[in-house]
């Protein structure tokens, strides 16, 4: 099975098991399920256990988190709009929970993206532009994080405004990641 067929698969099951559980820690236990169907069915597909299989297990589980999160900042954005409209929909938790809660998704994705990064270190003895490329996203992308961390810390900087900016941010560097992909290969 093709390694973007597993990450599909797990991204299914995320919304299978997000709309059937109806529940205020919803979230977790579809994630949780999402992740662990794509860890079972990697080791399925691919029966081999190396680096190999390891990058690519932080490579799937970045994409899956990434792509996670984005919906549920969507899906937010989407019930504020509908707040704001006299929509009144009950939410599961409060909206500044929610952000919170998509802060932490994000910092997740991008450990896992650097982890990525990393295992991918012990895989090449040699630095290559494409490495280089993606070393430097990786740094741009935990600065931007680490920034807005600071700021909603110690500066006051509001949580809604630092999800969308961080949002806008990642993918951009996502985006990056891709294009890069591309052209290499290509």
């Amino acid at each position: 099975m093709s390694f973007l067929y597993l990450v599909l698969i797990s991204i299914s099951a995320f919304f299978v098991v997000r709309i059937g559980y109806k529940s205020v820690n919803s979230f977790q236990v579809s994630s949780l399920v999402s992740s662990i169907i794509f860890i079972v069915l990697y080791f399925i597909s691919y029966t081999t256990i190396s680096l190999l299989s390891l990058h690519f297990i932080f490579t799937g589980l970045c994409l899956i988190f990434l792509i996670i999160s984005y919906y549920e900042i969507l899906n937010l954005e989407k019930k504020i709009i509908d707040l704001k409209n006299g929509n009144i929909q009950s939410l599961p938790l409060p909206i500044e929970k929610m952000y919170k809660l998509n802060f932490k998704i994000l910092g997740f994705g991008l450990f896992l993206l650097s982890m990525a990064l990393v295992s991918g270190f012990f895989m090449q003895s040699v630095f290559t532009s494409n490495i280089i490329v993606k070393i430097s996203f990786t740094l741009i992308a935990w600065l931007i994080y680490l920034v807005t961390f600071i700021g909603i810390k110690f500066f006051n900087l509001t949580v809604k405004r630092s999800v969308r900016n961080l949002f806008i941010s990642l993918l951009a560097v996502l985006i990056a990641y891709i294009a890069n992909f591309y052209l290499v290969y290509n």
